[in-house]
């Protein structure tokens, strides 16, 4: 079916061309697009509700589409008819009903298979759904990207802070080390480890004997120096401690006292 519109521009339901009469410019409405605007004009003058329009256009599909989307194919009507030199306004808006042909403006049906042939250079545009699906994404895209831009700085924050705490509490938390055995007791080194110089740490523990040469049952030494071994401070402090160790890891009745370790000589 070809209309044709104010004796100005052709409508081809076949093709789904808008073609101007005066100097042929076309261009080409998508399939859906074709099938709004031929809901509309079947309906003559009469005003066709949105629900109408959805049950013709969309109905037998069984699919769910919102006012939106049928306002953004009237859109593209009205903007391919204005792209083809036709200027009046031939679809009018129903207020909360739907929209209607505009009763002023003369529309004719031809038969597709004898058409009348406007003259002139033709020039064709593509005008597709994909407008509609561009705006869509192009919304959701902004979305997400807003989304973003405040969700990450916040996580970025939410790591530093709680990697920060983390960091700090283990500064804080004492580390106890297991060192080795000095004359039958386990000994524990209070703080950074000694790394190479637990060895000779241990023989100072034992060569000097400061609590006794046995431990009772469950008793560990626990020990600590303010700088290595081989420290070329002036003086120093030793700290240690024997105390009983229960089987949750938990130190009772500890016996504990500092020591001058070093003075240069």
């Amino acid at each position: 079916m070809i209309y044709i519109i104010d004796d100005n521009v052709t409508f081809n339901t076949e093709n789904g061309s808008l073609k101007s009469m005066k100097n042929g410019k076309e261009v080409f409405l998508s399939s859906l697009n074709v099938r709004v605007f031929k809901c509309l004009l079947e309906h003559g003058v009469k005003t066709v509700s949105r629900e109408d329009i959805f049950k013709q256009v969309w109905g037998e599909q069984g699919l769910n589409v919102s006012s939106a989307t049928l306002n953004q194919y009237i859109s593209l009507t009205r903007r391919a008819l204005l792209s083809v030199g036709f200027s009046d306004r031939l679809i009018i808006t129903v207020a909360k009903t739907g929209y209607k042909i505009n009763k002023a403006i003369s529309i004719s049906e031809l038969d597709a298979d004898n058409p009348k042939s406007p003259v002139g250079e033709v020039t064709a545009v593509m005008l597709s759904d994909s407008g509609v699906k561009t705006g869509q994404t192009s919304y959701h895209l902004a979305i997400l990207l807003r989304t973003l831009s405040i969700v990450l700085p916040l996580a970025l924050l939410f790591f530093l802070f709680f990697y920060y705490q983390h960091h700090r509490d283990n500064e804080k938390r004492q580390i106890i080390s297991y060192l080795g055995m000095v004359n039958g007791c386990p000994v524990y080194y209070s703080g950074k480890y000694l790394d190479k110089k637990s060895g000779s740490y241990l023989q100072f523990l034992a060569e000097n004997n400061l609590y006794g040469k046995q431990c009772g049952k469950d008793e560990i030494i626990i020990a600590r120096i303010n700088h290595s071994i081989n420290s070329t401070e002036d003086s120093g402090r030793r700290f240690i401690a024997k105390c009983v160790m229960d089987s949750n890891s938990l130190y009772h009745l500890c016996e504990s006292e500092y020591i001058r370790a070093w003075k240069k000589n």
